[in-house]
């Protein structure tokens, strides 16, 4: 059941609650969801599908955690390291056995509530962690401010949530792992995934919120060893086409509130061709003629 928020003071609420609670919030748009708009469309935005849990969303999250909120990681996940069993056992297939069963169900109900990570990737985890802290600017940055809190609010009218990874109280900090965290590599990713937008938005917010500017920094690191890392701080343009990103999702969002009208691909076609979208190739599928 969804949990209703009432916005409280200047039409503002922040606190410190769950990722799921905090994306189980449909009556407030995010970052996300301002995404979704501008590459697809406004009728994609109200007809997302439930999101499912996967490896990908699992390792993510316990990454955030380990980095974020240390305190927290022994209190969310476990890992079920049964080398020793395993070898206690023997045989051929010792994890099909009645004893291994019966010790990994006792091992499931001693952490009923926690998500099981495989050895594979509670190792890996702890790697990438050591690695992103032994940089002691990374390590800096990671000090002397608060991770994932919900902020709330009546954004122009629009409500708004945003939930930076950690805010400190002149910048905002933001964990992204990577395929490359070399600056073209990064750049690509940014543009890719619209890291502009999510940047413009989250110190837009926040300004609007505490009345204080904040610089944006990016902290990537690659998911793959040696798990380099690198500290991003974005242009004015970048930030500045990231605004007018958002600011044109926001245009396309409230429009859908007040007309109730969910636009899909149509939202492409002239007011007066009646959704008729014409259709182009492509600039590289034209041959120069001999």
């Amino acid at each position: 059941m969804e949990t209703q928020i009432e916005l409280q003071g200047a039409g503002c609420l922040v606190q410190k609650d769950s990722n799921a609670h905090y994306h189980a919030q449909k009556h407030f748009i995010g970052s996300s969801g301002l995404k979704l708009i501008n590459k697809k469309s406004v009728y994609h935005f109200f007809n997302q599908p439930e999101q499912k849990t996967t490896p990908t969303l699992v390792f993510g999250s316990a990454y955030h955690t380990l980095v974020l909120e240390p305190e927290q990681f022994e209190q969310e996940y476990y890992c079920l390291n049964d080398a020793e069993k395993v070898a206690e056992i023997g045989g051929v297939n010792p994890r099909a056995t009645k004893l291994y069963k019966e010790w990994k169900a006792e091992q499931e109900a001693m952490n009923s509530g926690k998500t099981c990570l495989s050895t594979d990737d509670y190792q890996k985890l702890m790697d990438m962690r050591d690695a992103l802290l032994s940089n002691s600017n990374i390590r800096q940055l990671f000090s002397k401010g608060t991770a994932e809190v919900s902020h709330y609010v009546d954004f122009g009218r629009v409500h708004v949530k945003v939930r930076p990874d950690y805010l400190k109280p002149h910048a905002i900090i933001d964990l992204k792992t990577c395929e490359d965290a070399s600056p073209e590599g990064f750049s690509r990713a940014a543009a890719n995934y619209g890291y502009h937008l999510q940047a413009a938005l989250y110190c837009d917010v926040l300004e609007y919120i505490s009345e204080k500017e904040r610089l944006f920094v990016f902290v990537a690191q690659e998911k793959e060893y040696p798990y380099a890392a690198a500290i991003y701080k974005p242009t004015e343009g970048f930030m500045a086409q990231g605004r007018y990103e958002y600011q044109l999702a926001l245009d396309k969002y409230t429009d859908a509130m007040q007309t109730g009208q969910h636009k899909g691909y149509e939202m492409f076609a002239p007011a007066e061709a009646n959704g008729v979208i014409e259709l182009e190739l492509p600039a590289y599928a034209y041959k120069e003629k001999q």
